[in-house]
């Protein structure tokens, strides 16, 4: 009996130590493969602009019933609604769209990443991305960057998401004091 309880004891403080570093990890995670997921709905939507030889828009929409989430689209028929056979993505508590005047040293990041090039942030609640049969982003004279952040961990720092004007994709990752990397 008294071996039993040593295991018990011994297996608690074990979970008590690694359970911290096992829900960071699985916030990050989360945080990173909210960023993946933005990046694929825009290169999905690029994709289908050139398939269909046509302009196609991304729509990014905060939904009334659901606070805090944030959904993307594929606008494959171009009628600002979201269809049952349109591509899309739901962003939650595990990473979500904010507004860049809520992320530390933007400025940095674009500095590193684009130069004197200049941005657009897509607002979070109700934005659209353009892009034009050639697959290019409409109007081509901007870097459209979206940030991420996790509600649900703030932690874990934030990720960027950054649309240059002929479609190809980077993106970055920060801590919480906006120390820009770049991931991909």
């Amino acid at each position: 009996m008294l071996e039993v309880l040593m295991v018990l004891l011994i297996a608690m403080v074990l979970l008590a130590i690694g359970l911290p570093a096992f829900l960071r990890m699985w916030h990050t995670i989360q945080l990173s493969d909210a960023a993946n997921r933005v990046g694929d709905i825009l290169r999905l939507t690029r994709y289908e602009a050139i398939r269909q030889n046509k302009s196609i828009e991304c729509i990014i929409q905060s939904p009334g019933p659901n606070p805090g989430t944030t959904v993307m689209w594929v606008d494959s028929n171009p009628n600002t609604t979201l269809d049952p056979t349109e591509q899309r993505i739901l962003l939650g508590n595990g990473g979500n769209l904010l507004p860049a005047g809520s992320v530390p040293n933007t400025a940095g990041l674009i500095a590193k990443a684009v130069g004197t090039v200049g941005t657009t942030t897509p607002s979070p609640a109700a934005g659209v991305v353009w892009f034009d049969a050639r697959g290019a982003v409409k109007p081509p004279t901007n870097v459209n960057v979206f940030y991420l952040a996790s509600v649900a961990a703030p932690e874990v720092g934030f990720r960027a998401v950054l649309l240059m004007p002929t479609g190809s994709l980077q993106i970055w990752s920060a801590d919480t004091s906006g120390n820009w990397t770049v991931l991909r």
